[in-house]
């Protein structure tokens, strides 16, 4: 191996290449999430769908088939978001009082979820002051408002407020006007009502697809990002073993890496990076459980510990919920293991007393994907299908959905969820699920074909 800057590296090209990898996976959320943050706070003014640092922006309208932006979307609730930066100063958010289910889920630098705010978690859904609090800052908060102490400056707000359909959406838009996000400074402007957001600015330069642009990003490049953002964005305790090692290579809050210094075998064996998280690299590392055919996402989602490949994936992936706060199981294949195909017809039989099993202010609903993803254009309109549509149930209590390409001929109809006539994938979302889905005392019922 050629002689290197870094002393203490490892002693052969391929220890060298996998502790890179290992540093790759450890760094992806990070990186990821400050490539999300530089394009969508880039904009003047906030819009639907971005909003200068420490600023709210709401989404206007529910997921439709013409939102190929969007991967997976759902339909039962309306974002809200902010990506925040508390290295000069606490942020304030401030939540009205709300007769439906609105939370609050935080993501650090990593795309841990140290809390849950509103409805499910703190403060539940009455009016709230929350401050967010970066892992330097020191000081007093006035009386009234919540700390929530983040572990890492770095901070990604993003708030679900639950919409009944299309007709509903004025009293989303309701909820989302009472908010309003300002600094600890601005807390004596009326509680944050007087104070005047400051402009941001544009750059076309920023105007790219996130995971393209992480592909495109070289070694060098990616881990001169991590380094820089690193700084400001500490690792957990139990990483330091882990950034005890990474510093070896350069790697760390502060340093300087320089991958020529790591020889150039080192550089043509870890050229691989930047490709390495895949379909195929994201289904070997998926940690789901299989009931009856629907796939479920392991328990530390938003709790990753030091399963960096895991973390990694989840946040490829699109990051996700905590399972406390709602279960997202899936199904792309058949009993026989084939893909699902909308020129079959499928039936999913709920039992009397068996359909899925939540607290008060949560619900179900189940949503059929195209392959690629978008939701599925059809003459109803109908996107997903759940509790929230009043379905009736069989005379023994028991209830039935049907999916498939056309609609029924008889009174099914109210029960029909349109698939498209090629390969399609299902999703039932369970919010603030009972404990007895998280441990599969309570089983969702396998997909018929009819």
């Amino acid at each position: 191996m050629e002689a290197s800057v870094y002393p203490n590296q490892p002693e052969t090209l391929q220890e060298t290449v996998a502790l890179l990898e290992r540093a790759y996976l450890y760094a992806y959320p990070l990186v990821l999430m400050g490539v999300i943050k530089d394009r969508t706070t880039n904009v003047v003014v906030p819009d639907a769908e971005h909003a200068p640092i420490n600023q709210l922006f709401h989404a206007q309208a529910l997921a439709t088939p013409d939102m190929v932006s969007l991967t997976r979307p759902n339909v039962d609730t309306v974002y809200s978001q902010a990506y925040l930066d508390l290295g000069a100063e606490p942020i304030l958010l401030y939540k009205p009082a709300t007769d439906r289910y609105c939370s609050i889920q935080t993501f650090d630098g990593y795309s841990n979820t140290p809390v849950v705010l509103g409805t499910g978690g703190v403060g539940g859904s009455d009016t709230a002051t929350y401050a967010f609090v970066g892992p330097f800052w020191s000081g007093e908060l006035p009386q009234g408002v919540t700390k929530v102490s983040m572990p890492t400056n770095f901070v990604w707000l993003l708030l679900r407020t639950k919409c009944f359909g299309v007709d509903d959406l004025p009293g989303v838009r309701e909820v989302q006007q009472g908010m309003r996000m300002y600094p600890l400074s601005a807390h004596a402007l009326d509680e944050g009502a007087g104070y005047a957001c400051p402009k941001g600015s544009y750059d076309p330069a920023y105007d790219y697809v996130p995971l393209e642009f992480m592909q495109r990003l070289s070694v060098q490049d990616f881990f001169t990002r991590f380094n820089g953002l690193a700084s400001g964005n500490p690792g957990a305790p139990e990483d330091a073993p882990a950034l005890a090692q990474f510093e070896t290579v350069g790697i760390g809050a502060g340093l300087t890496f320089d991958i020529a210094a790591l020889g150039e075998g080192v550089t043509k064996a870890a050229a691989y990076l930047p490709t390495l998280l895949d379909r195929d690299f994201s289904s070997a590392h998926a940690s789901t459980t299989v009931s009856n055919g629907w796939m479920f996402m392991d328990d530390r989602v938003g709790t990753f510990g030091t399963d960096y490949a895991y973390r990694a994936v989840v946040a490829f992936g699109g990051f996700a919920n905590p399972v406390t706060m709602a279960v997202y199981p899936s199904m792309v294949v058949d009993v026989a293991g084939n893909p699902l195909r909308g020129d079959k017809s499928y039936r999913l039989h709920f039992a009397a007393g068996e359909t899925p099993p939540h607290a008060s202010e949560g619900w179900w609903s189940l949503t059929a994907y195209t392959e690629a993803g978008r939701l599925i254009p059809n003459e109803l309109n109908r996107y997903n299908i759940g509790e929230v549509d009043d379905l009736p149930f069989n005379e023994d209590g028991s209830l039935d959905l049907y999916l498939q390409a056309e609609g029924p001929a008889d009174d099914r109809v109210r029960f029909w969820l349109p698939l498209c006539e090629d390969v399609f994938s299902l999703t039932m979302r369970i919010y603030l699920p009972d404990e007895r889905v998280l441990s599969f005392d309570w089983k969702l019922p396998p997909l018929e074909a009819v």
